[in-house]
Parts: C-alpha cells; sequence; structure tokens
C-alpha cells in the first residue's frame, strides 16, 4: 500500500504542473466542455499509467534513438513551461521580477541531484496539499450545468499530454511494484485525477476573464489568491523537478555515446549537468508561459499519444509471438505423440 501511495503521489506530481494546476491546460483542450467530461480523461490516464508501470516492469518500455529524442524534446518543453509558469505565479504574488522563480528553480536542481527518492518523498507531501487548495476555492463555487455532448478524442489527447512524462517516470517504479500494488496506483490516480478534473474544470467555468492561469484569477476574486498562488507554486515545483529529471538523464544518457564527453554520464558530474540543463532552459521561459503551453503543450500531447501506440505495439507483437510459440509447442508435442503411438503400432504388429 505505501509503495502503491508513492507511486501515485509520484504520477500525480509530474502530471499536475503549472498548465494542470493553473487551468490553463484545462482551458486549451477543452473550452467550455462540461466538468464530468472533462473528469472522464482521468480513466485514460488511468489506463494509460497502468501500461507504462508494466512495460516497466517487464523491460518492455521503447528505447529507440527517436523515441529518445521525442521524450527529450516534451521534456524540455514542460521544463520551459514550468520555468516560465514559476516566474510568473511568484511574480504575481510578490511582485517581484526573476528572483523568487530562480530561487525555485535552482531548488529544484538540488533536488533531481539528491535522487529519485527525494523526488518521491516532495511529491508524497506537496500533493495532498494541492488537492486541499484545489477543493477549498471548488467548495466556494456553485458547480455549472452543462449539457455538452461528450467528445472522446479531446480526453484522449489529454491524457497522452500528461502520460507522457508522467509515464516515462513511473514506469521505472513499475520494476519493483506488484500487479496488485500497480492495481492500487491506478485506482489511487483514477479517483485523485476524476476530483481534481472536475474541481479544476468548474473554476476554469468561473473565470469569465480568459485569465491566463483561470485558478489564480478565480482565487484572487474569492480572497485566496495567497494560498492557492503558494500551492500552484508547489505543482509547478513538482513538474519542473520530474522534467529536469528526464531532460537530464536524456542529456547523460546521450552523452555516454560519446568518448569526448562520456564523462558528463558519470554520478560525478550528475549536478554539473542538472544546473546546465536549467541554465540552457531557462532563457526559452521568457518566451512567455502562455505561449509555451498553447503552442507547444499540443505537441506533447501527440508524442504522448505515439509514445503508448508503440508500447501497444510491443505488447501485441508479444501476445502474437506467445500464441505462436505456444501453437508450436502444442503441434510438436502432437507429432511427438503421434510419431510414439505409430511406434507403438509398430511394435504391437510385429509381436
Amino acid at each position: 500500500m505505501k509503495k502503491a501511495f508513492k507511486t501515485t503521489a509520484l504520477y500525480i506530481g509530474t502530471a499536475i504542473g503549472a498548465g494542470f494546476s493553473s487551468g490553463r491546460e484545462i482551458a486549451l483542450f477543452f473550452g467550455d466542455a462540461s466538468p464530468f467530461n472533462v473528469a472522464i480523461s482521468s480513466v485514460f490516464m488511468s489506463l494509460l499509467c497502468a501500461l507504462f508501470l508494466i512495460a516497466g516492469k517487464q523491460k518492455m518500455m521503447p528505447q529507440g534513438k527517436i523515441v529518445k529524442l521525442g521524450i527529450f524534446l516534451a521534456a524540455s518543453i514542460s521544463l520551459c513551461s514550468m520555468l516560465a509558469g514559476g516566474d510568473f505565479i511568484m511574480y504575481s504574488m510578490t511582485g517581484i521580477p526573476l528572483a523568487f522563480g530562480l530561487a525555485m528553480t535552482l531548488l529544484g536542481g538540488i533536488i533531481v541531484v539528491l535522487g529519485i527518492e527525494k523526488i518521491r518523498l516532495l511529491n508524497a507531501v506537496l500533493v495532498p496539499l494541492i488537492v486541499l487548495s484545489i477543493t477549498l476555492v471548488f467548495v466556494k463555487l456553485p458547480t455549472p450545468a452543462h449539457s455538452l455532448p461528450f467528445m472522446l478524442s479531446k480526453p484522449i489527447l489529454y491524457s497522452g499530454l500528461d502520460v507522457l512524462l508522467g509515464g516515462v517516470i513511473v514506469s521505472k517504479e513499475g520494476e519493483n511494484l506488484t500487479y496488485k500494488e500497480i492495481f492500487l496506483s491506478c485506482i489511487m490516480i483514477c479517483a485523485f485525477m476524476f476530483g481534481m478534473l472536475f474541481m479544476l474544470q468548474t473554476v476554469v467555468l468561473s473565470d469569465q476573464n480568459a485569465s491566463l492561469m483561470p485558478v489564480l484569477a478565480v482565487s484572487d476574486r474569492l480572497h485566496m489568491k495567497w494560498a492557492c498562488g503558494v500551492l500552484i507554486a508547489a505543482a509547478i515545483f513538482t513538474t519542473l523537478v520530474s522534467s529536469l529529471k528526464i531532460v537530464s538523464d536524456s542529456v547523460r544518457d546521450f552523452a555516454s555515446n560519446f568518448k569526448r564527453i562520456s564523462a558528463l554520464s558519470s554520478d560525478e558530474n550528475k549536478a554539473m549537468v542538472v544546473f546546465g540543463c536549467l541554465v540552457a532552459t531557462y532563457p526559452l521561459s521568457f518566451f512567455g508561459f502562455d505561449n509555451i503551453v498553447d503552442n507547444l503543450y499540443p505537441f506533447n500531447s501527440v508524442c504522448g499519444v505515439i509514445l503508448t501506440c508503440l508500447i501497444l505495439l510491443k505488447y501485441l507483437v508479444r501476445i502474437v509471438s506467445f500464441i505462436v510459440k505456444k501453437t508450436k509447442e502444442k503441434h510438436a508435442l502432437k507429432r511427438a505423440k503421434s510419431t510414439l503411438q505409430s511406434s507403438h503400432n509398430s511394435y504391437t504388429s510385429h509381436q
């Protein structure tokens, strides 16, 4: 149960970054869709998470160069958006540009250098607080009534967006989980995300000004800006850490293929790579949180769907191979029995 909860917190902490917790990506993907329709995405997200966990357990995660490049680009986009979102939220609350966002960035680098266990602990602490924050805003709002038609494509594309980074992160956790723990993790993810998505879309629909961060705008109207802002910053931080881990791990993996820079792949130089990635991506965050989310998040969604299809294809190949193997074994056994029977009949006739 403990492992399942930590895996759930790790996945949710990765998924609910700046775009999610601020309501920006919800507005981008779903617009005026009813909260229930949006919440259905949680079912797809939990199923996809199960797929990635089992793929990690069975060593079936795609490893090709194109796959690695896609994951690297998607993680880099997420990292830039978290850096931009962090600066925006801290400036909104303090009026001081860059300083607090930069401090949060440096702290994220330290957490990544310390390792995955510290990332798990961070998410286990912050995720319940983030859920509490969104719940407090939600209960103060009337639930809007919508009868818009359900569109299957949007929940699938949205689940592809969030499962890409979350799936890559938790796939390694699948190696140490039993199938029962994987099942429990996915049930908890589905329950958490259903409630969060329903509440977030309710908040987004309450924002009539198309704000950059709808949740922050609505919480300001409800005189809860600071409480909500701090926990949106926490959500940004958890995804920043996960994205930075994927980007830095990708760079270290790339460096290991070349003799001249192979030293960067060693643990001794991990801090250099992590903070080097931050130095390279931080200026890109100046393009603006809204521009990064609106223009580049659809690319992440497509990458997530493609990666999922590749894993499903590997599952299909393995299933077909298993069926073919069993069929051959069955035919071989049948031939052996037939040969044995023929030998027995021949022996009996000679007697």
